[in-house]
This record gives C-alpha cells, sequence and structure tokens, in this order.
C-alpha cells in the first residue's frame, strides 16, 4: 500500500533495511522504524496543532507501543498519548508518559480502575454508565473527580467489527441524567470513531457520518447544561486534517498513522509526513508458482499489493514482485509473492513491504533506527518477540 510512496519519499529506508537484515544485524520478520523521519512528522503535526489551537493525543498502538517511542514522541511535541488499552496504557505510564485518554478503543477490566485512576488520566472514555459508576466508585475512593469522555454512536455510523459499543445517541438524553448522579466523575465531552474515512476519489479525507453523530452529541450535552471541554475526533489525525476539525469545532485529534505517514491519504498523496516504517524479511523457499518468505508481521488490513527482493542496496529499489495478502484463516508462517521474469530471487534475499501496520497485534521484532538519513544507520533499540 505505501511501497511506492515510501520508495520514492524515503528511500534510504529501504535500502538501509536490506543491509541490516544481509548483515545479519536484524534478523527476518522484522519492522524497521526511521525514528528521524518519524520525529519530524512529530514535530510538524505538534506544529500545525497548535497553530489551529487543537490538542493531539498521541497514539503508539500501530508502532508497537514501545516505551522508547512514547518517550521520543512525548518530548517532541506530543506529550500524551491515547491508550487503547489496559496494557498499553500501563507501558507507557511506567515509562514515564502521561496518559490523555484511555478507554477507547478497549474499556479497563472492572478491577483495574484503581492503577489506570493513580495514573491520572486526563480523560477516561466510558461507553456505558455501568462502567461509569466503576470509575466514580474508584474516583470517590481516591478523593478526585475524573474526567470522562461518553463514545457516542448513532444508527448510520460506520462501525468496524469489533469496535461497537458505546452510548446511542437517541438515548443519550436519558443517559446523561445517570452520570449527573455519580459524584466521582465529570462529563467532560464526547468522542467516536472512526470520524474520517478516504473519499472515492481517494483525493482527500472526507468526515464520515459518525463525525456528524460527534457534533450533535456536543449539542445535546450542551443543551443539558453541560460545559464541554473536549469534542475528541479520532482517525486519520494528520497535518491534512487538523485544519478541518479546527474549523468544525473538534478540540482533540490523535494522530496514529500520520506519525510514520501512514494514513490512508498517504499512499495517495505526499502530505507532510514522511513515511517512516517498513518490514523486513526473507525469502525462505519456493514451489512451482511462488516464493515464499518468512512472516509473522502480517496485518489482515494492510492493503499490500508488493513488495522489494534483492540482496543489496543498490538492486533493492528496482526489482518489485507481486505480494498477496495472507488469509485471515491461516497463520502467517510465510507470506506469499510472484516469481519475476525480469531478473532472478534467491532464497536468503531480503523482502520488504510497507502496508498499513498494527505492530502491536503482530509477532514481528521492531528495530528502531536513527542516522538512516545521513548513512550512517544505527539501531537504538531491539525489540525481540519472543
Amino acid at each position: 500500500m505505501f511501497l511506492d510512496v515510501t520508495k520514492r519519499r524515503n528511500p534510504k529506508l529501504i535500502q538501509t533495511g536490506v543491509t541490516l537484515h544481509q548483515s545479519g544485524q536484524i534478523p527476518p520478520n522484522t519492522y524497521v522504524i526511521d525514528m528521524d523521519i518519524l520525529q519530524e512528522n512529530v514535530k510538524m503535526l505538534a506544529e500545525t496543532a497548535n497553530a489551529h489551537g487543537i490538542q493531539l493525543y498521541f497514539m503508539s498502538k500501530q508502532l508497537g507501543r514501545l516505551p522508547q517511542i512514547g518517550m521520543m514522541i512525548s518530548e517532541s511535541g506530543i506529550e500524551k498519548a491515547v491508550a487503547v488499552e489496559f496494557d498499553e496504557g500501563k507501558t507507557l505510564f511506567d515509562a514515564g508518559v502521561k496518559i490523555g485518554n484511555i478507554g477507547h478503543l478497549v474499556q479497563p477490566g472492572k478491577n483495574q480502575w484503581n492503577e489506570v485512576l493513580s495514573w491520572n488520566p486526563e480523560v477516561v472514555t466510558v461507553f456505558s454508565t455501568e462502567r461509569a459508576k466503576q470509575v466514580s466508585e474508584e474516583a470517590v475512593k481516591q478523593g478526585k473527580v475524573q474526567d470522562i469522555l461518553v463514545k457516542v454512536y448513532g444508527p448510520q455510523d460506520l462501525i468496524y467489527p469489533g469496535q461497537e459499543g458505546g452510548f446511542r445517541l437517541e438515548e443519550l438524553p436519558a443517559e446523561l441524567a445517570k452520570l449527573s448522579a455519580l459524584a466521582g466523575i465529570r462529563v467532560a465531552g464526547v468522542t467516536t470513531f472512526p470520524n474520517f474515512q478516504l473519499a472515492e476519489s481517494k483525493e482527500e479525507m472526507e468526515p464520515t457520518e459518525n463525525f456528524y453523530t460527534l457534533l450533535k452529541a456536543k449539542q445535546i450535552l450542551e443543551d443539558h447544561g453541560f460545559t464541554i471541554d473536549q469534542v475528541n475526533g479520532p482517525s486519520a489525525t494528520s497535518c491534512e486534517t487538523i485544519p478541518f476539525l479546527a474549523r468544525s469545532g473538534i478540540t482533540h485529534g490523535e494522530p496514529g498513522h500520520a506519525l510514520t505517514g501512514t494514513t490512508p491519504l498517504h499512499a495517495h498523496r505526499d502530505l507532510p509526513e514522511k513515511p517512516a516504517v517498513i518490514y523486513v524479511t526473507e525469502v525462505s523457499h519456493e514451489d512451482n508458482d511462488y516464493y515464499y518468505v518468512i512472516g509473522g508481521g502480517y496485518y489482515g488490513r494492510s492493503n499490500m499489493t508488493g513488495c522489494l527482493v534483492a540482496d543489496n542496496e543498490a538492486a533493492i529499489l528496482d526489482r518489485l514482485v507481486p505480494a498477496y495478502e495472507v488469509s485471515p484463516e491461516a497463520i502467517d508462517y510465510y507470506g506469499r509473492i510472484g516469481k519475476p521474469d525480469a531478473f532472478s530471487v534467491k532464497i536468503g534475499d531480503t523482502a520488504v513491504f510497507a502496508f498499513r501496520t498494527q505492530l502491536f497485534v503482530t509477532r514481528a521484532h521492531i528495530a528502531l533506527v536513527k542516522g538512516i538519513q545521513n548513512g550512517k544507520p544505527e539501531i537504538v533499540h531491539f525489540e525481540r518477540k519472543w
């Protein structure tokens, strides 16, 4: 999905990937992250948000929720994280990263609120009055009032499988009365997801029905006397979408893929953020029809179409072969790639991919590399998954 743009806008990342693999510095099944480009992207996002009066929480799950990445991001302009579940929140908080939002996408368990609230998150997103009661009871025990966001959804909203839940828009007024009676919480705002999708033209991101549900929910809260501090509009938050968010009354965004220049729009237009991540593995074997590469890092919604294959950085950029997504019914022991006519592929060659990532759900290793752009690559951290 992002191979062409990465080859054009960050070819040194691809070349570094093949060199690190062929020299044995990284094994097959390793994501390589260009820390310098990542940091540049973070700074641009922070500057754009500041210029438009938008607050950002960074999302790290796509990058494996590593503390080393979290700390770099927080020191480069986006101070607080959105933790999509308890484990990510704990990993980042224990490393010294402040938590901005937790509970969206995954609600913490009933016995985890004690620790969650000890982190002093700026907001907690809740899907139900029952969860809000749990937050309130723990907040009272800790002698505090916790700000919450209510996740909302409407009848025509786009909901990804596995991400259902929240307050129905038509039921929100009745639920607000119940929430108001809880002493340990304050309803500080609303959120939903996703708020953007790629337009059919593939030239822009356009708001989803969820986005308009979010604005309706904000109005409902205001009509019922609530002071709204946060209208949180995540999905595809980038330098491209931040101005629209600001004009529309959104107060907070949550960049994830924009950190690595890999939102859907980045595959079709050159935006300020540059690509900063590739997947590097190795040709394992062949049969009559295909070559097979060592797997472990694939993701079901990667939208991959090809990869680059070679054993040296001089050749890698010109040796493209088709690549095929792994069947969702199969474990990704291997990836399947095509057999080219114009050049030969050898067992042990490096295969470089650039597709949509969710590193936290893979069993891939992660190499954080600095100095790629000045020709002096250095692995500053290697995260093994075993």
